[in-house]
This record gives structure tokens, sequence and C-alpha cells, in this order.
């Protein structure tokens, strides 16, 4: 099966079920799979069909990366949740926001879709890298409440005068307290001498931890941690190619969230809105679709992105310092 190359893309036209078992492993698998909501001959299929189907492609995708980005219907959330929590052992949804919708029959619309960035968890956890875990703290906070008899919910009222379920967070594990914070505790539970040693430990801990996250990654994880919200807001194109065509800055910002990632993969390339943003970011990218219609325009569409990245060098968004903002706005007209 001989595949198009147009500059770093890899281009493969034929069903991905008998691509992907020829490729190589890739960094990342970023796609918007058929999903059983539409009547398209490529997505009408019924619910115990779909089910099967995605579960081959799933185990064939798995095999080739540990990081996957996919779109899914809302109306199959629960069970490709269920299937990407078997395969991947962190899952986290994000919503795309399409600033409008489309009319449904409860009144309501349907203004926005889920996307699920799945992977291994050691290596994007960046909340439990930059404030690593102390259970000796966590068990003094513990002990002292249960001497003062009371809650977690009234150590909450005495620290910062309402519930907030931070007592909660402490005993878990999940945070540790400031130093006013743990004044606080000292001055309202009678907590054990060594909570103070314990605490300052857990702070070298922490500036440790961040200190290597630093070097190895050369920027603050902190900052990196902060970089978007897990809703994006972006309006779809104008002039859609594919009936489900997404827009290229949203793809540009799921990109983003690989930071590591060099070669994407993209097994339901369709019109190549993954493929436009892989090159304009200097990516190398892998795309396979079936539908010759569709795959003439993810190669038009993926040339164009090439020929502009040669003019201007790699990330066309440098070249022109394009905002997230202005780069939907001419991905409308495009």
């Amino acid at each position: 099966m001989k595949p198009v190359v147009i500059g770093n893309a890899t281009l493969y036209l034929g069903d991905c079920m008998d691509v992907l078992p020829t490729l190589p492993r890739v960094d990342a698998v970023i796609t918007d799979p058929p999903y059983g909501v539409l009547d398209e001959a490529w997505d009408d299929m019924e619910q115990a069909e779909l089910t099967r189907f995605s579960m081959s492609w799933l185990s064939a995708v798995r095999a080739k990366s540990d990081v996957m980005v996919a779109f899914f219907g809302e109306r199959q959330r629960g069970r490709f949740q269920e299937l990407l929590s078997m395969l991947y052992p962190k899952v986290r949804q994000l919503i795309w926001n399409k600033n409008g919708g489309q009319a449904a029959a409860d009144r309501f619309f349907y203004a926005y879709e889920s996307i699920y960035f799945c992977h291994q968890g050691s290596r994007y956890e960046v909340a439990e890298s930059v404030e690593p875990k102390s259970l000796t703290v966590a068990n003094l906070i513990a002990a002292g409440r249960a001497a003062a008899g009371i809650s977690r919910g009234a150590v909450d009222v005495l620290i910062r005068g309402k519930k907030t379920g931070l007592c909660y967070r402490w005993e878990e594990a999940d945070c540790l307290p400031t130093p006013e914070q743990a004044e606080a505790l000292k001055n309202h539970l009678p907590m054990h001498e060594s909570f103070g040693e314990a605490l300052a430990d857990a702070y070298s801990t922490r500036e440790r931890v961040v200190s290597n996250a630093r070097r190895n990654t050369g920027e603050s994880a902190a900052k990196h941690a902060a970089k978007s919200l897990d809703v994006l807001t972006f309006s779809p194109p104008k002039n859609k190619e594919h009936v489900c065509q997404k827009p290229v800055p949203l793809l540009i910002k799921l990109i983003e969230a690989v930071p590591d990632a060099q070669t994407i993969l993209d097994p339901f390339m369709g019109s190549g809105t993954t493929g436009v943003a892989a090159v304009q970011m200097g990516r190398r990218f892998i795309g396979i679709e079936r539908e010759p219609t569709y795959f003439d325009i993810a190669c038009k569409r993926i040339e164009d992105a090439q020929r502009m990245g040669d003019m201007f060098g790699h990330d066309v968004r440098d070249a022109y310092e394009i905002t997230d903002q202005q780069a939907s706005l001419l991905e409308g007209v495009r």
C-alpha cells in the first residue's frame, strides 16, 4: 500500500484496520472517529456494530501510542468512556464549546462536543509532580482534628470561615497547607510537635521536584500546567469540506497538549484538519482515510499548509504572530 508523501506528512488511502498494523509506533494519536450519530454511510451503524467497531480500532490504536486525543459524540459518552478506561490508565474529558449549536428535539442546543485526552499518567500528571503527596502531613492533620473531636468541615470554617473542602484535600494528601494555614491549624488544633518539621520537609520536597521539572522541560511546570482551560472555545469552520470538519486552531490547541509529540497519527483523517494543524506546527503527520473524495481534499489542504510552511518556516503562526482568535477567524474564510 503506497502512501502519498507531502513534506512531513504521509497519507494513506485505505481502511485504518488494514493500514494500522503496518505502521510503527507514534507519539500521539489525535482523531475524530465515526461515532454513530449521522446518516452518512461511514457513520450509520447500529449500537452493537458501533461498539464492535470501536473496540477494534481503539485496540489497534492503543498498540501504536500511549497517548490518544479523540472526539466522541455526547450521546455515546457512556459507552466510549468505559472502553477508553479499559485501555488507558488516565482518561480526561475536555469540552469543545462551539460558540453556538444545532437545535435538538428537546429544545436545547447541541453546543459542545466531548474530547477525551487519554494517556499513561506519569508524563502528563503535572499536578502530581508539582505538588508531591505527603502522607505524613496528611496523617498529622487527621490526628489533630480527631483529637479535637471536630469534623473536616469544621476545620474549614475555623481556617477559612466557610466549608471549602480544603481539609479533605489536606487529609487525602492532595495538597499542602500554606504557612499561614499551618499556623492557623496549630492555633486551633492540638497538632503533634512533629507537624512543623514534617511540613518543612514536604515544602523542601516540593521545591526540589519543581526545580527538577524546570530543568527537564526548560520551562516552569506550573506555567505549563495552567496553559489551557479544559473548555476550548472555537467556532466551527464556515466553509466546511467535510460534515464533521473541525477548526484548525482547535486541533493546534490539542496538539499543544502533547508538547513532546513529534509524530501525530490520525486514522480517520477526513478532510485532513489534524494534518494541517500538525504541518503548521512543524510536526510529522501520518493520516489514513478510506473515502477517496475526502482523501483528495486532505491531500490538497495539507499540501497547501506544507507550501505555506516552506515559505515562512515551519510554524505559520509564529511567522505571522497570529493569535488563537485570529487563527480561528482565518480558518473561517479559508
